[in-house]
């Protein structure tokens, strides 16, 4: 599979704010927005945040997913990933963007932000 073209600058930044928007208002914590092209060769953007419940999850989730449909991105879905809310860990695959929704467990076991530590944070608030 190739990957997908890119999005034009003004267009990545349109999609990153509708997802920060969406976590903001669902209540979601602990949100990072972590540009990895410079140091990663096809990743472009992971957005993580916190959540208290599978709920919570499935409802961040949902709209991430309902929001991104005019964009046309292409996604692949969450149970070919083998992640989902159950498991504390929802992972939405959108090519030049991943979303990674999880528990404050989950959070720390993993510590994205400090593997990923060498990327630039992106401020959207």
């Amino acid at each position: 599979m190739s990957p997908s073209p890119k999005n034009t600058p003004e267009n990545t930044m349109e999609i990153l704010k509708t997802i920060h928007k969406i976590m903001q208002d669902k209540k979601c914590e602990e949100i990072a927005v972590l540009n990895l092209e410079s140091v990663h060769s096809y990743l472009s953007f992971f957005l993580i945040c916190t959540v208290n419940s599978a709920v919570q999850a499935n409802a961040v989730a949902r709209e991430i997913k309902k929001a991104l449909k005019s964009f046309k991105l292409p996604h692949k879905e969450t149970d070919k990933t083998g992640t989902s809310a159950s498991s504390g860990w929802t992972l939405l695959d959108y090519g030049e963007f991943i979303v990674h929704i999880m528990t404050p467990e989950k959070r720390e076991y993993y510590n994205l932000d400090r593997l990923w530590r060498d990327a630039e944070r992106i401020e959207l608030s």
